[in-house]
């Protein structure tokens, strides 16, 4: 069961000026860098129960996780370090519900998690400077008892999902991007998430 260790913070700024969404860097404390396909593509959720077993095997990421139904794998987008899902038809729209997973790395134990955390809100601030946004925080874990911080940022068009899943000196970041709003989207990213274990951690 998830337990909540932390309500570490909710932030709320009101930054007035342009939009967009703003996809993380993969040294939270280092560089910042944008990435498009989280604009005009990739992937979503749905209900958890089925899995497209195939997520491990399409990526070289060091960890495997579940797909929901009706989620699939955008080739378009996808590489190697970063793997994008869509909803099942809409490979070809414009500006889909998209969902990321790409795994980087940091200089941070585990036990360092709120410096991390620290890291990211600074990084967070830095890309949304006079964007309009809104940006809340929370700090739980997953269903794998991985230590998880959870971004959301609101925009006009669009609301952003970062789950920062971390272990020692790395994190597996699932980044929803919804342009709908439509509830399974939440879902399939918070599943994804939740199912999400390192591969030199599997049973």
């Amino acid at each position: 069961m998830k337990k909540s260790f932390a309500a570490f913070f909710v932030l709320i700024f009101l930054l007035t000026g342009c939009t967009g969404v703003f996809p993380l860097s993969k040294d939270p404390a280092s560089s910042v860098s944008s990435q498009e396909p989280e604009r005009t593509s990739s992937a979503g959720g749905a209900d958890s129960s089925a899995a497209d077993s195939m997520a491990q095997e399409e990526s070289s990421l060091p960890g495997s996780y579940t797909v929901p139904q009706g989620w699939i794998k955008a080739e378009r987008y996808s590489t190697d370090e970063k793997v994008f899902y869509v909803r099942d038809g809409q490979q070809d729209d414009p500006a889909p519900d998209n969902i990321s997973i790409n795994v980087g790395t940091n200089r941070y134990s585990t036990q360092e998690h709120e410096t991390f955390r620290e890291a990211i809100v600074r990084q967070l601030l830095a890309q949304l400077q006079g964007s309009g946004a809104e940006l809340t925080g929370d700090g739980t874990h997953t269903e794998q008892g991985y230590i998880v911080y959870i971004f959301t940022i609101e925009e006009s068009g669009a609301v952003t999902k970062q789950y920062y899943i971390l272990d020692d000196y790395r994190y597996c970041l699932v980044h929803l991007t919804s342009f709908t709003g439509e509830e399974d989207a939440y879902q399939a990213a918070q599943a994804i998430a939740d199912s999400f274990v390192w591969a030199d951690q599997a049973d």
